[in-house]
């Protein structure tokens, strides 16, 4: 069976995984800078990605549906390097080999953002809470349920009169 099609699609694919796993690499350094605009612009161009990426997605289930319309379930790149021809076999394995190894990094590399992002929030919250009062007196003073605390006598940094 000739794949010419599918090919072209997963060769469309890999180069738009390919782009965007370079965007989360450079991802990284904007985290670290906190270069929040630039970490915008880039998180814009991952969603036109991932939208071309989807597009082309439906594009191969199509494919597939009309050269397996008997299946129910849309047949995997493996069931289709069963049945290819013999010249069009290593090009789908090549095409699956990198397809699985880009996906791979771009989940490290998506973890790696996700770890460094939590980090950078624990910092803030961190940062945040020393500026913060504390409340409650630890060895003297009334018990902390004879208090009537509400709002606005907890006075932070922020809400002080200078």
């Amino acid at each position: 069976m000739k794949f010419d099609s599918l090919i072209s699609i997963l060769e469309k694919q890999l180069t738009l995984y390919m782009s965007l796993y370079q965007l989360a690499v450079r991802k990284v350094d904007m985290i670290k800078t906190n270069d929040i605009s630039s970490l915008n612009q880039i998180m814009k161009e991952e969603q036109k990605h991932i939208t071309a990426i989807s597009a082309l997605e439906n594009e191969r289930i199509k494919d597939l549906q009309k050269r397996f319309p008997k299946r129910e379930t849309v047949p995997t790149i493996s069931s289709c390097i069963e049945v290819a021809e013999s010249e069009q076999k290593p090009i789908l394995e090549d095409l699956f080999r990198q397809l699985t190894n880009i996906l791979q990094k771009i989940k490290e590399q998506n973890d790696l953002n996700q770890e460094l992002i939590k980090q950078s929030l624990q910092f803030v919250n961190y940062s945040l809470n020393l500026f913060q009062p504390r409340t409650n007196a630890m060895n003297y003073g009334p018990k902390a349920e004879d208090k009537s605390t509400n709002a606005t006598e907890v006075r932070s940094l922020f809400n002080s009169q200078v």
